[in-house]
């Protein structure tokens, strides 16, 4: 199983933008970029690069989820995935 790195542009309370990156284990990357975007509530979203098997396991990820790794606070956010 492969997936994809998506970083999420998302609009901030005070009317700024922000990012956010997730690790996506779905193989197709418009795919992935769905189920960040859906995950995020973000407003536009781009592939950065893609995870081999070893990145997926090593995150913790199993088909479908999704994790959020990190934003502009504070990086790496180790949160829970969510399956889509």
């Amino acid at each position: 199983m492969a997936g994809w790195m998506v970083t999420v542009a998302i609009m901030k309370a005070d009317g700024g933008v922000g990012h956010e990156m997730y690790a996506v284990a779905i193989e197709d990357p418009a795919q992935a970029i769905d189920a960040a975007l859906k995950f995020s509530a973000g407003c536009a979203a781009v592939v950065n690069g893609s995870m081999d098997g070893g990145a997926v396991e090593a995150a913790g990820l199993r088909t479908g989820e999704v994790s959020r790794i990190l934003d502009d606070q504070c990086d790496p956010i180790l949160g829970r995935a969510t399956r889509h």
